[in-house]
C-alpha cells in the first residue's frame, strides 16, 4: 500500500471506445476502486475535475469519458509528521527534530495539478530553510539531547509562526515539536543507569547487613540467653529444645558442684577462715546457676569456731593443732 499523501495513487488512462464513432463509454474497469475518505481527480483537456458523486464512475459521465490519466486523493484530515536532522559536535550523530502537523485538503483539483504527493517531505523542506535551527546542535555533544530539546521546540514554534508554511489546497497546523533520542544515546543512557542502580542497590543492601550485624553482636554481647531470645525469635531454635538444653545444663552443673564438694577434705568447711555457707552459695550461683539459701543467717545463729571466733571474721587464717582435729 502507498504512503503518499495525500495524493493515494495516479494512472493513466487509454482512450475511451466509442460506438458507430459517436457514442463514447469507458469501462468503469480501468478506473481504481475509490476508498472510504477520498475522491477520484481527472485529467480532462489539461484542466482536472474531481468527481463528487457518491459511489463509483459508471463510465459515461463526460469528464471520466474524456480523462487522460486519474489520481486518487484522500480528503480526510490527517497527521502528518515531518523529521529534520541537526548536525551534533560529533561526528557521525544527528539530531533529529519530528515536527507533527494536521493536514486537511480543501481543494483536491489544485492538489493534483500541483502534483502534492508527500506533503511530509514538502514540510520538512520548509523547515530546512531555517539555518538558525540547522544550526542548534552544532555545538552540542549527541548525549545533550534533553538539554536541547527545549530551544529546538521554541525555535521551530517561532519559525513557523513567522514563516507557515502554505501549500494550495490544503489547510496544515502544528500539533506538537519534539527532539528524539538517539538510539545509541538510549541503550547508552539506560546502561549507564543500570550500573549506577546497581551500585545504590549494592550499597543499601551493605548497610542494611552492617546495620543487622551491628545488632546481632549487641545481642550476643548480652549473654547466652540473649541469643538464645534471638534464634528463637527467628524460628531457627524450637522452645522445646531451649527448655530441655536448660534441664541438661541444670543438672550438669549440679553433678560438677556434686564432684567439687566430694573432693574436699570431711571437715575442711569448718576450719577456712570464710563463711561455708557464702561459699557454697557463690558456687551453686556459679555452677548451678542458683543460690541455695534464700537467707544467709546472721552472726549469732552461726556457730563459733573452736579457738573463740566467729565464722564470718576475716582478719586472717589461724593455726590449725592436734586439739582442734579432736574436736
Amino acid at each position: 500500500m502507498s504512503t503518499s499523501y495525500p495524493i493515494i495513487e495516479e494512472q493513466d488512462l487509454p482512450p475511451s471506445q466509442r460506438r458507430f464513432g459517436i457514442f463514447a463509454r469507458r469501462d468503469p474497469a480501468q478506473l481504481p476502486q475509490p476508498r472510504a475518505g477520498t475522491v477520484l481527480v481527472f485529467e480532462v483537456h489539461g484542466g482536472h475535475h474531481a468527481f463528487a458523486e457518491r459511489g463509483h464512475p459508471r463510465g459515461t459521465e463526460e469528464a471520466v469519458v474524456e480523462a487522460r490519466s486519474v489520481a486518487v486523493v484522500d480528503v480526510r484530515a490527517r497527521h502528518v509528521s515531518a523529521e529534520v536532522e541537526l548536525p551534533s559536535r560529533d561526528l557521525g550523530y544527528k539530531f533529529t527534530v519530528r515536527a507533527n502537523f494536521r493536514c486537511r485538503v480543501t481543494n483536491p483539483e489544485t492538489v493534483v495539478a500541483d502534483h502534492v504527493k508527500d506533503v511530509a517531505e514538502i514540510l520538512a523542506g520548509h523547515l530546512r530553510k531555517d539555518s538558525t535551527l540547522m544550526q542548534l546542535g552544532a555545538t552540542r555533544p549527541i548525549e545533550d539531547v534533553n538539554a536541547l530539546a527545549p530551544d529546538v521546540v521554541s525555535r521551530v514554534q517561532a519559525f513557523l509562526e513567522f514563516h507557515p508554511p502554505v501549500i494550495d489546497g490544503m489547510e496544515i497546523a502544528l500539533e506538537n515539536v519534539e527532539l528524539l533520542m538517539p538510539d545509541d544515546v538510549a541503550v547508552h543512557g539506560r546502561g549507564l543507569k543500570r550500573i549506577q542502580w546497581g551500585g545504590e542497590s549494592a550499597e543499601l543492601r551493605a548497610a542494611i547487613e552492617n546495620r543487622d550485624v551491628e545488632r546481632i553482636e549487641s545481642i550476643l554481647q548480652r549473654g547466652v540467653e540473649a541469643a538464645t531470645a534471638l534464634g528463637i525469635s527467628r524460628e531457627q531454635i524450637m522452645m522445646n529444645d531451649v527448655v530441655q538444653a536448660s534441664r541438661a545444663l541444670h543438672e550438669e552443673r549440679l553433678q560438677r558442684l556434686q564432684k567439687v564438694l566430694d573432693s574436699l577434705p570431711e571437715g575442711s568447711l569448718d576450719f577456712l577462715p570464710i563463711d561455708s555457707q557464702q561459699l557454697l552459695s557463690k558456687v551453686m550461683k556459679a555452677m548451678a546457676g542458683f543460690e541455695p539459701f534464700d537467707e544467709v543467717p546472721g552472726s549469732e545463729e552461726r556457730p563459733a569456731l573452736p579457738d573463740g571466733r566467729d565464722r564470718g571474721e576475716t582478719d586472717g587464717p589461724r593455726s590449725i593443732g592436734l586439739e582442734d582435729l579432736d574436736d
